[in-house]
């Protein structure tokens, strides 16, 4: 099965190596701009002037830089990635939002399969986690992997920030904000515009898929996280390549994220030396293994929903 055949006809008829230049260079301009926007709302919101805000994003945090992250990180990423999307579709590709985001909804039985599948490889990505997590850099590399050190515990900081909860309201406030707009947002631009372009102009699909979860793990320039965002990056593809509907891995990202905010809100209230940054500690080697296998079968069955599906 083959994503090019269902919904995204918006390059047929177009030079897909001409969309895609246009669709990089657009999406980092559109990007730089939209976190400006964000920084600029999140910056009224707090009641700080601009050269303050800078301070909201150094320990020792206040209340006021979490009111900052919350309203920067959302606005910009809808900015940047949703409505960039749509933007595209209509004005550069001209194409109709409905001829590329489907309107089929979306199948309990596959739905499960889906869930069932990201969580199973998230308990295997653990191990590839924590392996990513603690490379180590030749002596020539050392200046590099020193700043890619720094900037990880930087991100840790605000992450562990933007992850502790006070209430429910704001465990909910997070979720939308981490786990819904990434969600819609990313696989929109990775996986519906950057891996179908791919896919057309190499007439590979799997390079496109492999192309695209590289570029997508390096964008959120994490090094010591870029090999497990490269393989969640690759799982979402297969979805989408199988399935030819953005639906299917848009839940696999919302699951991947939500998860976390709903362990990180859930953690503290029942495990009384719960330590945020031990979520990701790889599971046994043999459990790690368990979650690849059951990933697959749950992956295969998926498939031939969609195959006998397809075939309808």
């Amino acid at each position: 099965m083959n994503s090019l055949k269902h919904n995204n006809p918006q390059i047929l008829h177009k030079n897909p190596w001409t969309s895609i230049f246009y669709l990089v260079l657009l999406f980092l301009a559109w990007n730089l701009f939209s976190q400006l926007i964000g920084t600029g709302i999140a910056v009224l919101a707090t009641g700080v002037d601009f050269m303050e805000s800078q301070k909201l994003l150094e320990p020792p945090f206040s209340p006021k830089s979490k009111i900052f992250m919350y309203v920067a990180q959302g606005l910009s990423h809808f900015l940047g990635f949703t409505l960039f999307t749509l933007f595209f579709i209509k004005t550069i590709d001209r194409m109709s939002w409905k001829s590329y985001i489907n309107k089929k909804n979306l199948a309990v039985q596959p739905s499960i399969l889906i869930v069932l599948s990201t969580f199973s490889f998230m308990i295997f990505n653990s191990i590839i986690i924590e392996w990513n997590m603690n490379v180590e850099f030749p002596e020539f590399l050392r200046g590099f992997g020193e700043w890619a050190r720094n900037m990880e515990d930087r991100l840790m900081e605000l992450t562990e920030l933007f992850s502790s909860y006070g209430s429910f309201g704001e465990m909910l406030i997070a979720l939308f904000i981490i786990g819904i707009l990434p969600a819609v947002g990313e696989e929109l631009v990775f996986r519906g515009l950057l891996q179908t372009k791919l896919q057309t102009a190499t007439k590979n699909a799997h390079l496109a898929i492999w192309i695209s979860a590289i570029i997508f793990g390096a964008f959120h320039m994490q090094f010591f996280g870029v090999v497990p965002r490269i393989l969640l990056g690759a799982l979402f593809g297969y979805i989408y390549l199988y399935s030819g509907n953005i639906w299917y891995p848009i839940l696999a990202h919302f699951v991947n994220n939500g998860l976390a905010v709903v362990v990180m809100y859930v953690g503290p209230k029942y495990i009384d030396d719960f330590d945020a940054s031990e979520v990701d500690t790889a599971v046994p080697i043999y459990v790690s293994i368990i979650g690849l296998f059951s990933c697959l079968i749950f992956f295969r069955y998926f498939m031939r929903l969609m195959k006998g599906a397809a075939e309808e």
